[in-house]
């Protein structure tokens, strides 16, 4: 089941959520071709007309959309099985590249190869061979070098990049796909043999059947594999590392997970003394209320001066006025673990319903000029007092995770770790609407913010880590030695 990033933001506040979609009943019969003309056409108008990118004419969401209908629409006329159907519906949304866009056409895997790959110092290498798989496989650490007769790059852009929203100009995305090709997941992008080079230096090829996870694998053993490179935070709380030097677990912004948590780390914070160094783990941070995390910087640094570097993370923000983004901010208003960020809902909702009755298709819920924004900024370049801040940093840090980072790099001194995101997503408020064949639905985003950081535009740390960045204890290490050879806090 996807994550699907239900983005609330103002100057202070991003907030997403992770959601499940019900499943959906399949008829015993389906005419897939007339499902696809129907969804197809749907989601273009959807997109065009609800998508806060689209309508405010964002070129990274008009070029995209244009695109993809005219290719969308000639495609869905040769659309004859339910893998036609998915593999048209995935293509069109991950053309935009950006997770705030997307569908639930019940992916999900259910075949594996018995490899995990990954893109290694230029090289694609096997990273986990399965151990007493009933057909041959290379041994861990083989180099690949082609699957189906063509280079594996090659094979991973044609075959498996038109399907994943991370775009191509971002530094990880080919790592990415070759972690996920030898996984089926029915959209048919597992290839059926590659040529892998031995540690001998010797050339050797190997079929790949595919195997099904409901054959004596399991779901739990594909996870468990996936975590061996799939990065995540320690959990919410205070960790010390070094002399001098504080780990803050923040691997969600969920204020109903983590909520109590949070409240014990704020407690933490406050009544540190002499710390050179608070390091925030956002590893696999894909998102929620940025309140969580702004809140740690104001236990760290004071209410006005946390609030302050809140309100650097954008400067505007505009967003859809229909009824649906109503309906959901109404119910965020009435969710208890987003009751600090009520007034702010609130105050949205008023400026969308006045957007509503004088027939506007947006409504401007904040705006400061670029140059009040950039002077403000400017402000807050200097900490007042305390320890320095550094950020670990993953491709799994998205969103929130996003907002946050704005947050603590307005600060000079601030210093990035570990590897470099995906792109910045704009966006946020994300609507959900069901395709009309009833054989999935769409994740659209009804807001835009404006901030100094450019969409699509990866966040670079100063310092890249080049290990593997689910290995906390080697990761940590390196950390605490990398901020030992810098100055700590005046």
């Amino acid at each position: 089941m996807p994550t699907l990033f239900k983005t609330l933001r103002n100057a202070t506040i991003a907030i997403v959520l992770t959601a499940t979609s019900p499943a959906y009943a399949n008829p015993v019969t389906v005419d897939w071709q007339a499902a696809a003309k129907q969804d197809i056409r749907f989601a273009i108008d959807s997109i065009r007309d609800r998508h806060a990118g689209a309508v405010s004419q964002q070129l990274n969401v008009t070029v995209p959309l244009e695109i993809g209908a005219r290719v969308g629409l000639v495609e869905a006329e040769k659309v004859r099985t339910e893998q036609d159907y998915r593999r048209l519906m995935q293509r069109f949304i991950s053309g935009f590249g950006d997770p705030h866009t997307g569908i639930d056409v019940h992916l999900k895997t259910r075949a594996w190869t018995g490899l995990m790959l990954d893109h290694i110092d230029g090289q694609y290498r096997v990273v986990w061979s399965e151990q007493g798989w009933p057909t041959p496989l290379p041994p861990k650490g083989a180099i690949v070098q082609s699957c189906d007769d063509v280079w594996v790059g090659t094979y991973l852009q044609s075959n498996v990049a038109p399907f994943v929203n991370h775009s191509v100009e971002y530094p990880t995305t080919f790592s990415e796909l070759a972690r996920k090709v030898m996984f089926d997941t029915g959209l048919g992008w597992t290839p059926a043999q590659c040529l892998f080079q031995l540690a001998d230096g010797k050339h050797q090829r190997f079929a790949l059947p595919l195997r099904q996870v409901s054959d004596g694998i399991g779901i739990d053993k594909i996870i468990a594999v996936r975590a061996q490179v799939a990065a995540k935070a320690k959990p919410v709380g205070l960790y010390p590392l070094a002399e001098g030097i504080q780990w803050v677990g923040m691997p969600n912004f969920d204020g109903q997970s983590s909520g109590t948590a949070y409240e014990a780390l704020y407690r933490q914070l406050a009544a540190l003394d002499k710390t050179d160094w608070i390091v925030f783990d956002l590893r696999g941070n894909g998102g929620g209320d940025s309140s969580w995390g702004n809140r740690a910087l104001q236990a760290v640094y004071g209410k006005a001066y946390g609030e302050a570097l809140g309100e650097n993370a954008s400067y505007a923000k505009a967003m859809i006025a229909d009824q649906a983004t109503v309906d959901l901010f109404k119910r965020f208003v009435s969710q208890p673990e987003y009751a600090a960020s009520r007034e702010e809902f609130k105050a949205a909702i008023s400026k969308l319903e006045a957007a509503l009755r004088e027939g506007k298709k947006m409504a401007q819920v904040e705006a400061i000029a670029p140059d009040t924004a950039a002077a403000h900024l400017a402000q807050y370049r200097v900490r007042p007092s305390g320890p320095r801040m550094a950020a670990v940093i993953d491709r799994g840090c998205f969103s929130s995770c996003m907002n946050f980072l704005l947050q603590i790099t307005a600060v000079t001194d601030t210093v990035v770790l570990g590897e470099p995101t995906i792109g910045y997503s704009p966006y946020g408020e994300i609507n959900r609407f069901d395709l009309p064949s009833g054989q999935g639905a769409l994740y659209i985003a009804s807001a835009v913010y404006t901030s100094f950081q450019a969409a699509r535009e990866p966040f670079i740390p100063n310092f890249t880590y080049s290990g593997n960045m689910a290995s906390t204890e080697e990761l940590m290490h390196w950390v605490g030695t990398t901020l030992k050879n810098l100055a700590p806090r005046r």
